[in-house]
């Protein structure tokens, strides 16, 4: 009877022990990717604010048909500009 009765409490304490250490395990991974999530969007801000303030510079003016290096400004100024939209960064 004492054998069947240390056997049932070793059973609920492991029962006991694995509960606790699946909930550990669960709280610790929602931790991790709360973090995760959070240095995530901290990326894109820097990123879109990087993107935006690159779209709002302008390349000089000038005909680009006379001056090739103009037109490089330009195709690169209106490339750049364009990667702030492309990935979903709202103005400002």
């Amino acid at each position: 009877m004492r054998a069947q009765m240390a056997a049932g409490l070793v059973l609920v304490l492991v029962l006991v022990m694995g509960g606790a250490n699946l909930l550990a395990t669960v709280l610790y991974v929602h931790d991790y990717q709360a973090g995760q999530k959070q240095q995530g969007q901290l990326l894109e801000q820097r990123l879109c604010s990087t993107l935006n303030t690159l779209a709002a510079l302008k390349p000089p003016p000038g005909d680009p048909s006379t001056n090739p290096s103009r037109a490089y400004d330009q195709q690169l100024h209106a490339t750049l500009a364009q990667l702030s939209p492309d990935l979903g960064c709202s103005k400002g």
